[in-house]
């Protein structure tokens, strides 16, 4: 299994936005989730810079920082970016099994 797979449209983002915000080069895509409380664990993604206990994968290309911690709650996803109606932002899905 995979840690994580970005989409086609994903990848562009990831590529656009790192150009166009110039995010420093000491920073990488960070995965992980955004602890609410116990039950609530909202997955997150956004540039940040790599910390002494993260570890890091090449995702397609792209260099992914995250916490081996929280793994468990994104291994296997796929990382999609959607532009509807105005509203644009990254999106979690969940892979198909027989895919």
């Amino acid at each position: 299994m995979n840690m994580i797979e970005f989409t086609d449209a994903a990848k562009e983002a990831v590529a656009h936005y790192k150009a166009t915000l110039q995010i420093p080069e000491n920073y990488f895509l960070r995965v992980g989730i955004r602890q609410k409380n116990a039950q609530d664990k909202g997955l997150l993604i956004g540039f940040d810079e790599k910390k002494d206990k993260d570890r890091s994968a090449i995702v397609d290309g792209i260099e992914v920082i995250y916490n081996a911690g929280q793994i468990f709650f994104f291994a296997g996803m796929v990382i999609d970016f959607q532009d509807t109606d105005g509203r644009k932002g990254f999106k979690f899905v969940e892979k198909p099994r027989n895919a």
